[in-house]
C-alpha cells in the first residue's frame, strides 16, 4: 500500500503543477470555489487522503464482517474464536482490540491479552453495543473512552449462528488517528498543507497535534476565540463538502495567521468523517 500511495502521490504533484489549468481535475465533491493551480493541488491531495482513509475503513470492515461470518460457526468463545479475533488484531497497525459479546452485552472473548481484563464485563453502558445489539446490524460507532482504558473507534457486526440465531457482536477498536497518518503525513510531505479529520460533530480524530486529536471542537478552549474555527466546524456539521477561511495558531507556533480549507467526507455505515485540508492562506 505504501509504495501505491507513493507513486499516487507523486502523480498527483505532477498533474496538479501542469494539468491544473486544463478543466482536467475533477473532485468527487467539488466546492464551490476552484482558483489557480495552489486550489487544485489542495484538492488533488484532499481526494488522495480521503480516497485512502476511505479504501482502509472499507478494508478494515471486511474484515470484521469475515471474522463475523467464521465466529458464527466458532461460537463467541473458545480457541477458536480467540485465533480469529488475534487475526483481526494483527490485521492493520491502528487496531487496538477486538471483542465479542452476547445479546446481553456481555464480553465473552477478547483479544489481545491486554483486553482479557474486560471478559465478563457488561457494555451495555456503551451506546454503540446498546445499538448493535438492538439493530443486529453492522455499525461504526463515534470517538469514545474504551473498557480497557484509552481511546478509539468501534466497528461492529452482528454475529449470527448457522441457523440464523443471533448470538451477539464482534467488534474491533481502533485508533483513527493511526489509521489516518499514513496518507495524512505522505500528503503534508509533498506540499505546506496540513490535515485535519473530524467527527460531523466536530470531534477531532487526526491532527498534525496530537494534543488536539479527542478534542470536541464546539467544547474546547483552544478554539473559543476563533469564531472563524466555529463557524466552520458549524458548516461541515450538516454539509458534506466545501470550502472555507478562518483565523488559527501557525501550526508548532502562538502566531495567528489566517487560513483556508477544503473538506470533503468519508463515511462508514453512515457514520461520516469530514476530512480537511489546510493552509495559510496567500
Amino acid at each position: 500500500m505504501t509504495r501505491i500511495c507513493s507513486t499516487l502521490f507523486i502523480l498527483i504533484t505532477v498533474l496538479a503543477l501542469f494539468l491544473a489549468g486544463t478543466g482536467c481535475l475533477q473532485e468527487k465533491h467539488p466546492p464551490a470555489v476552484q482558483e489557480g493551480p495552489r486550489h487544485a493541488l489542495m484538492q488533488r491531495l484532499l481526494g488522495a487522503v480521503a480516497g485512502s482513509t476511505q479504501d482502509t475503513l472499507d478494508t478494515l470492515d471486511l474484515a470484521v464482517s469475515g471474522s463475523a461470518g467464521e465466529i458464527g460457526s466458532s461460537g463467541l468463545f473458545g480457541p477458536a474464536t480467540d485465533a480469529i479475533l488475534a487475526d483481526l488484531v494483527s490485521f492493520h497497525p491502528a487496531v487496538i482490540s477486538a471483542i465479542t459479546y452476547d445479546t446481553n452485552g456481555t464480553v465473552r472473548a477478547a483479544e489481545p491479552a491486554s483486553a482479557k481484563v474486560i471478559v465478563g464485563q457488561s457494555l451495555l453502558d456503551q451506546v454503540q453495543v446498546r445499538q448493535s445489539i438492538s439493530t443486529r446490524k453492522p455499525l461504526m460507532s463515534g470517538y469514545f473512552t474504551l473498557a480497557q482504558g484509552g481511546e478509539g473507534v468501534a466497528i461492529a457486526h452482528p454475529v449470527f449462528s448457522r441457523d440464523g440465531e443471533f448470538l451477539g457482536v464482534v467488534s474491533t477498536t481502533f485508533s483513527p488517528r493511526a489509521l489516518i497518518a499514513p496518507a495524512a503525513d505522505e500528503a503534508m510531505a509533498y506540499a505546506p498543507f496540513i490535515f485535519n479529520v473530524a467527527q460531523a460533530d466536530g470531534r477531532i480524530l487526526f491532527h498534525p497535534d496530537p494534543a488536539l486529536v479527542g478534542k470536541p471542537t464546539f467544547n474546547e478552549t483552544t478554539f473559543a476565540r476563533f469564531p472563524g474555527i466555529l463557524d466552520l466546524a458549524r458548516r461541515y456539521s450538516t454539509e458534506p463538502s466545501g470550502y472555507a477561511t478562518f483565523s488559527f495558531y501557525r501550526t508548532g507556533t502562538d502566531m495567528v495567521v489566517e487560513k483556508e480549507t477544503f473538506w470533503d467526507t468519508v463515511s462508514l455505515h453512515g457514520t461520516e468523517w469530514r476530512v480537511m485540508v489546510i493552509a495559510e492562506r496567500e
